[in-house]
């Protein structure tokens, strides 16, 4: 072997020993990673499969309180989705129970309950469920003849979705409570600007609408 062999030959061994006499040194250090490690390893497969769990049962829960609205039995759908919403309120089937939920309390009466508990949903993540949101806030609104909060309630569902189709159909809904509520003026604007856009696809309703307001001012001129 050449000296310049044997040199680094001898340094690889020093290096070698000098990082079993480290490892020697931190051997607790190195246990408790590899400890620590594997701790997280199994609490996020815990989490993960919780997590699955969770959302199982709640769709399995969303599936039977359904169930008991197509059947008609709005008493015991209400007290399945209460349950779901109280249990698994965070998993996208809870965010859907709400959804169902508020629409059977609007059934039942019960505009007030019904829209307290989509007021959290105007606040998820999902552009989609804020409008969606909105939307059945603004029907509950429109059902107690609330007109102008109606109105307003629409108009956000329209800021907030991410597609033009339902942005035209919750103004559509805007104007329509607006026109009610005899506030021609601001349904005149939403109607013209949707008449306006040919894409759009309630623009054939806005131009009949807008001829009904220019007939009505008309009448009481």
């Amino acid at each position: 072997m050449t000296s310049s062999g044997a040199a680094a030959r001898a340094g690889m061994d020093d290096r070698a020993q000098n990082f079993l006499a480290w490892a020697e040194m931190h051997s607790r250090l190195l246990t408790g990673i590899a400890v620590a490690i594997v701790v997280i390893a199994g609490g996020f497969w815990f989490y993960t499969k919780s997590h699955e769990a969770r959302s199982r049962n709640a769709a399995a829960a969303l599936q039977q309180a359904e169930l008991a609205v197509a059947a008609g039995n709005l008493a015991l759908a209400q007290s399945n989705l209460e349950t779901i919403v109280d249990r698994y309120g965070a998993t996208r089937s809870g965010e859907q129970a709400r959804l169902i939920l508020a629409q059977v309390r609007f059934d039942r009466g019960q505009y007030v309950d019904g829209i307290s508990v989509l007021e959290p949903l105007t606040k998820a993540g999902d552009e989609g469920l804020r409008a969606n949101a909105y939307d059945l806030i603004g029907a509950g609104y429109e059902q107690q003849q609330k007109l102008d909060e109606a109105a307003k309630a629409y108009r956000q569902a329209a800021d907030v979705t991410p597609y033009q189709i339902d942005r035209d159909q919750y103004l559509a809904s805007a104007a329509r409570a607006l026109t009610v509520g005899g506030k021609l003026d601001e349904a005149k604007e939403l109607w013209t600007q949707l008449a306006n856009d040919p894409a759009s696809a309630v623009a054939a309703e806005a131009r009949v609408r807008l001829g009904e307001i220019e007939a009505r001012a008309a009448r009481q001129s």
